[in-house]
């Protein structure tokens, strides 16, 4: 006797890990155990701690242990067609948000609203300097709104990944592309990495120094193992002058007692032993302490 239709066991997928991008942040993050029918370009609907959120799928990925996202369902059409009127619902709401604000004398640079597909909440973003009271704004926004209001905080280099930009180099910015987290990039990395010091060239669409410079950061680490520029090194015998480096080529150009130019690329220099002369009390073997003793008196 064939069983009902609830009586049967619930069919089971293969299952994968997906890379996915957020439509409210444009933000990239990882979900575990979705079906392998799910395909790139595809929307699904995921549980995160803003609710059920529809995500845009990039493709597959690597598993990821420490994501909590769980995957509900491969979008229906009525999922699309109530994201679409929850933004409608969203950006009038953005701009009761603004009004409420500047009547408070709030300083903060409202820049998105986002209602969840289960409208669990409504999240409104914004940049500001300092700490906001917002406490009297989310009252009157509760009241109006009807519904359970938080607010998030965003840096300025999150704004320009939530609308997208073209960087200073003719394309589409970094953030907007690929990038799922930021990392700290600092003045420095132009003086390691050979830039003129003047940050104001170096600076990106969102006001900070651009995150391209740090994607070679890595590469320029070997610097501080390399004989200083100037300085004089031993080469079986013969004297050179360290003139420049070419970190992209991975070479050192070296000046030889007749003002020729010799080239050596940073393996060589390594397995000839040539590193940079160490100063202060680092173990350099000079004074013949170890690093980190330190004599009383001196």
């Amino acid at each position: 006797m064939p069983l009902d239709i609830k009586d049967r066991p619930k069919q089971k997928f293969r299952t994968k890990t997906v890379r996915i991008r957020f439509l409210d942040t444009h933000k990239f993050s990882d979900v575990n155990n979705v079906p392998v029918f799910v395909k790139k370009g595809d929307f699904i609907v995921i549980e995160t701690e803003k609710g059920e959120e529809l995500v845009l799928v990039l493709g597959n990925s690597v598993p990821d242990p420490e994501n909590s996202y769980k995957f509900l369902r491969k979008a229906t059409r009525k999922d699309i067609q109530i994201f679409d009127k929850h933004e409608k619902e969203a950006e009038k709401a953005l701009n009761i948000c603004k009004n409420f604000a500047e009547r408070l004398g709030l300083k903060m640079n409202l820049l998105k609203a986002y209602i969840p597909l289960n409208r669990s909440k409504i999240l409104f973003y914004y940049v500001s300097e300092g700490r906001v009271d917002f406490r009297q704004l989310v009252k009157d926004l509760a009241k109006k709104l009807k519904m359970r209001i938080e607010m998030r905080q965003v840096g300025v280099r999150d704004g320009v990944q939530m609308f997208g930009a073209v960087g200073v180099c003719g394309h589409e910015c970094c953030c907007s592309l690929f990038m799922d987290k930021f990392d700290a990039v600092s003045v420095e990395m132009l003086e390691e990495q050979n830039l003129p010091p003047t940050p104001m060239k170096f600076t990106g669409i969102c006001g900070r120094l651009m995150c391209c410079l740090a994607f070679e950061a890595d590469n320029y680490s070997i610097r501080k193992d390399l004989p200083e520029e100037e300085s004089v090194i031993n080469i079986n015998g013969r004297e050179y002058t360290v003139k420049r480096y070419d970190f992209i080529k991975e070479e050192v150009e070296l000046i030889d007692e007749n003002g020729m130019s010799v080239f050596y690329s940073f393996d060589e220099l390594d397995r000839l032993g040539i590193k940079r002369e160490q100063t202060g009390c680092g173990g350099c073997n000079g004074c013949g302490k170890n690093a980190g003793e330190v004599e009383i008196g001196e």
